[in-house]
């Protein structure tokens, strides 16, 4: 439930705002590392990883407004998107063959389709 409140909060931040957000933080953990290798208190040292989700979410909410504000329509249906912006579905969907690809035949073997084709036989019922 914490989580959702940051991360809203976050996302109504601008890019700025945000940056300014992940240096703060940044700050923040130097500290608690800092107080970490002189033997610091127990609940400084259980803060660290607090803060490194917080720097993580706020990296990938920037990351997000930075696509967007990059994306608009540019080649928008085009194969030449840049590659942050293609969609990213899984490996082996983005590895498949397109359908003309997987179909297409070497001439050797569309000439002999095309000479010997398969016969149909009608059957009596």
């Amino acid at each position: 439930m914490v989580e959702k409140k940051v991360n809203q909060k976050i996302r109504e931040l601008d890019s700025q705002g945000i940056r300014v957000n992940i240096d703060k933080l940044k700050e923040e953990l130097r500290t608690l590392r800092n107080a970490k290798a002189s033997s610091g208190s127990a609940a400084k040292l259980a803060k660290i990883k607090g803060v490194r989700k917080n720097i993580a979410r706020s990296l990938t909410a920037l990351n997000r407004k930075e696509r967007d504000r990059l994306a608009g329509n540019l080649h928008k249906d085009s194969v030449k998107r840049a590659i942050f912006l293609r969609t990213k579905l899984t490996r082996a969907i983005r590895r498949n063959l397109s359908g003309f690809q997987k179909n297409k035949k070497i001439a050797k073997v569309a000439k002999r389709l095309s000479n010997f084709p398969l016969r149909k036989y009608g059957l009596k019922a």
